[in-house]
């Protein structure tokens, strides 16, 4: 199900943190200080945040945070509960999944990881919470009793986006309509939950555009769609589950994320394992592609010789990416093709519904070989 974008990382990320007693995802306490400010426009550094508080910014609006909601961040995709059949309850929707999952089946007091009621429902929802925690828990990972958030929602990434776009989201999800739908507690993992650190404005991948180049402020608002507010950085990257920020701060933009085929519900004709792809124009990643091919990926899902994705990146025209404008989509591309190349080896190819059985492993993106994209499809979500 390609709507199901963090699905599938987090039983190897809870593994890994119960296999390690919880070694660190954060300081020495859950109230642990987080460095950096916000990023604002053009991926330029502002201090203070959106968590901050205050009145909301001038420029901030309820079209804007259902744009970056809807089509940027893909908040519906965790956050609105799933029929029998996999597919979004739409009476229900932003209001919370219930049984988002369970890492501990086996026990029915033990495991289950909801995702909160989204909607301003005042007593399931976020009806009476302030603008301030509801941007503190998307922000920093911290609810409305500072308790923190586990961190399969990418906060992490989110910090880092503008106070008028943190505004506006709050401002959209205030404007839906409210939802009565009674989500329960997470319920105790085995191990701590601790406050993850935000990803360093300072390390986010520049374009190699030089600031005269025409297409360098296209580039540039690429880099905050992918890399601030949306969800490209935080598929196509691989994670850190020990590390006090989730992503390998190394590998941004690198792809070799797993998503199995299970824990996405999908058919045996899927491989068993997909991993998401290298977005740099590396040699297995996107070298020789052009902004145009990216828009392609994005808003039609398929690669830039038309062959199917795969899931779980939630492409157009269904999908979130399908609502992404004209223009965002050539901005991500634009940023996505000038990053340094890095090439990470042979990541495995992707095999969608219709082409050849291949067994083992696929890449999320495509699939690469030497000189850019090959069979296969994409996903993980850029």
């Amino acid at each position: 199900m390609q709507d199901s974008i963090r699905f599938a990382k987090l039983y190897f990320l809870v593994g890994m943190l119960a296999a390690s007693g919880f070694a660190a995802c954060s300081g020495d306490d859950d109230d642990t200080t987080m460095p950096g400010g916000q990023a604002g426009q053009g991926g330029e550094a502002v201090q203070g945040g959106a968590a901050s508080g205050g009145a909301a910014s001038s420029d901030a609006t309820v079209a804007r945070g259902d744009y970056l909601v809807n089509h940027v961040a893909a908040c519906g995709d965790c956050h609105t509960p799933r029929r029998a059949d996999g597919s979004p309850d739409t009476s229900k929707f932003l209001a919370g999944n219930a049984a988002f999952a369970d890492i501990n089946p086996a026990d029915p007091k033990k495991g289950l990881l909801p995702t909160p009621n989204l909607t301003p429902d005042k007593t399931t929802g976020l009806g009476d919470w302030t603008d301030k925690q509801i941007k503190n828990a998307f922000q920093n990972g911290l609810d409305s009793d500072d308790n923190a958030l586990f961190p399969v929602m990418p906060y992490y990434v989110f910090h880092n986006m503008t106070d008028s776009d943190a505004d506006s989201i709050v401002m959209y999800l205030r404007s839906i309509k409210a939802v009565a739908n009674e989500i329960p507690e997470r319920q105790d993992l085995g191990f701590p939950v601790m406050q993850a650190q935000p990803v360093p404005v300072d390390q986010l991948p520049e374009t190699t555009l030089k600031p005269t180049d025409p297409k360098y402020a296209s580039a540039q608002n690429g880099k905050y769609l992918a890399a601030n507010v949306g969800v490209c950085m935080e598929c196509h990257t691989e994670h850190d589950p020990l590390a006090a920020v989730p992503l390998k701060l190394d590998a941004l933009f690198q792809g070799n994320e797993t998503f199995t085929r299970d824990q996405l519900g999908l058919p045996p004709v899927f491989p068993e394992m997909i991993v998401s792809a290298n977005v740099t124009p590396g040699k297995n990643g996107i070298k020789g592609w052009t902004a145009e091919d990216v828009v392609k990926v994005l808003k039609e899902g398929v690669n830039k010789d038309g062959e199917a994705l795969c899931p779980p990146m939630p492409f157009g025209p269904n999908g979130a990416f399908g609502g992404l404008t004209a223009a965002d989509a050539l901005d991500i591309g634009n940023y996505l093709t000038t990053l340094a190349p890095v090439d990470t080896a042979v990541i495995p190819l992707c095999v969608a519904p219709g082409a050849p059985p291949m067994g083992g492993a696929g890449n999320a993106m495509g699939g690469a070989s030497a000189g850019g994209m090959s069979s296969g499809g994409a996903g993980g979500a850029p």
